[in-house]
């Protein structure tokens, strides 16, 4: 079951929390969420309370680069990007933020700006929690601080690997590495990515992204599905693959 996330928004983009048997939110986005599902009933409740709930259509943009980084995105339904352009505007895709993760804790509390842009990839919901309920929370429930530590280490692992697949030189070698790091958080559906976002991800040519997906597929290593999804089908093949090339 996905996280709560109100589908009825006022003019101003926000949402009213739908309401369950005697006036609860059933259930509540937090309780979804790691750092979060510990608290109370109620201290789940005032959080919600005082977040802001958006719905966005694909290719919103949420925040960009330079913007105060005050609050952490809760993602419901939907993904969201996480892009850098370089001088001469080439697009480089950092991480997806998927449903049921969080973006924003890395750089809450360090007094500086936002380095990226956040893009809807498609229709996407999500909570905003502002620093300020974050801060009282933290006070209040000490083990939720534990939690976002835990969560930076998890996201430093994530980054640190993407940082190994780059250093992949041969390009066959280096689309498997992605496979096996972005499929580790797909779901049984399948890796579900545009070819442009893989291109931008690992730095690769889109028209190289199409033509070794198809070679993998001839080989009966992966299943494609459109232009968006990718099933591995022998993830040991793919495997052998990425850790045989330099």
């Amino acid at each position: 079951m996905l996280p709560w996330c109100p589908e009825v928004s006022s003019a101003v983009g926000r949402h009213e929390c739908p309401e369950g048997p005697e006036g609860a939110c059933t259930p509540l986005c937090t309780s979804q969420i790691g750092i979060f599902c510990s608290l109370s009933r109620q201290d789940q409740e005032a959080l919600v309370k005082a977040a802001g709930h958006r719905h966005v259509p694909a290719g919103a943009v949420i925040f960009k680069e330079d913007d105060p980084a005050d609050r952490i995105l809760v993602v419901h339904r939907g993904r969201i990007k996480l892009n850098h352009y370089s001088a001469e505007g080439k697009e480089y895709v950092l991480d997806i933020v998927e449903p049921g993760e969080i973006y924003g804790e890395q750089r809450l509390f360090s007094g500086l700006r936002q380095e990226v842009n956040a893009v809807a990839l498609e229709a996407s919901s999500f909570c905003e929690i502002h620093k300020r309920d974050i801060e009282a929370l933290i006070i209040k429930a000490p083990e939720v601080g534990i939690r976002m530590l835990e969560e930076l280490g998890t996201k430093y692992s994530r980054v640190s690997r993407l940082h190994e697949i780059l250093s992949i030189n041969d390009a066959r070698g280096r689309l498997a590495g992605y496979l096996l790091h972005a499929s580790g958080e797909a779901s049984a559906k399948g890796l579900r990515i545009a070819r442009d976002t893989i291109s931008a991800s690992i730095n690769l040519r889109t028209e190289t992204i199409s033509r070794k997906l198809k070679e993998l597929e001839a080989e009966g290593l992966v299943a494609l599905e459109g232009h968006k999804v990718i099933r591995i089908i022998d993830p040991d093949g793919i495997r052998e693959i990425f850790e045989s090339s330099e």
